[in-house]
């Protein structure tokens, strides 16, 4: 028998999204049309800034639910529920080592806030690339300035060549007790708080909507979605996830994230328990 699941969550950038960024936007109206009309939700959960996914799903916004910020921030029917901040003491710790650290020189820094998400002063090539992923993006000439008086979610951490990240991340995880290290899904490093993840966000939408982790499946493909897929009640890894994800998945899908792998796998969990297959063909 196929289980039925109430929720199901899915990260973007290698999972549910294309290596265009782009996704099949018919097909996941039709899903999250049904789902909300069977008491059931779609979350999208990610290591993104809120603002940045929302964008995404400019079609959907308000009919789904976020884990964002790789679980400090949860917003269920369009209001937040939980907002987790990195320890301040910490965070202006960490921006020295960063700035003056050779391990981790050259990073691009950005701090993302509530209301605003900063950029450390690099090339203009880099900073328009990240606009991308935060779009209310500024250019500071002091971070810590802006630690010491803002609020931040997270630190995302990247470099102007793609490496493996795994020596930085151990150097950070070893030399700080209240924030900790994730690789994200553009081969950088994402710093949040100690303890949370996006098992952690979820657990937020499972009170709020009274369920349990054996109610979610849940899709990734990289090292900030290993918590999550350890976690619910089906973990599901698509063809092109590393290892670290796949070793942990209870199902590992035939399909990348460039052949609609999570969206198809919704789709027949749903008709497997009854929902009629012609509504998502149809027009």
């Amino acid at each position: 028998m196929i289980i039925s699941y109430r929720v199901f969550a899915s990260d973007m950038d290698g999972t549910l999204l294309n290596d265009q960024k782009e996704y099949n936007k018919q097909l996941l109206n039709k899903i999250v049309k049904y789902l909300n009309n069977h008491k059931m939700r779609f979350v999208a959960a990610t290591g993104n800034r809120y603002l940045h996914v929302k964008n995404t799903f400019s079609n959907i916004a308000d009919q789904i639910d976020y884990v964002a910020e790789n679980g400090a921030v949860v917003v269920a029917n369009n209001k937040f529920i939980y907002e987790n901040y990195l320890n301040r003491n910490s965070l202006l710790i960490l921006i020295k080592e960063l700035l003056s650290n050779p391990i981790l020189a050259g990073a691009q820094i950005i701090l993302s806030g509530p209301k605003q998400s900063y950029i450390n002063q690099i090339s203009p090539e880099l900073v328009k690339r990240a606009k991308r992923f935060y779009p209310d993006l500024i250019t500071v000439p002091n971070l810590t300035q802006i630690a010491q008086t803002t609020p931040i979610y997270k630190v995302a951490l990247n470099w102007h060549e793609a490496s493996d990240n795994q020596k930085q991340i151990a150097y950070l995880n070893q030399k700080f007790t209240k924030i900790r290290g994730t690789s994200s899904g553009r081969k950088g490093i994402d710093i949040i708080s100690k303890g949370i993840s996006k098992a952690t966000g979820l657990v937020k939408l499972q009170k709020h909507y009274g369920l349990q982790f054996k109610d979610i499946m849940a899709f990734g493909d990289s090292g900030n979605d290993l918590e999550m897929i350890n976690s619910v009640g089906c973990g599901v890894a698509v063809k092109n996830a590393d290892d670290q994800i796949k070793k942990v998945a209870d199902i590992v899908l035939n399909e990348t994230n460039n052949q609609d792998a999570v969206l198809d796998s919704i789709k027949k969990n749903l008709i497997a328990n009854g929902a009629p297959s012609s509504y998502f063909n149809s027009n």
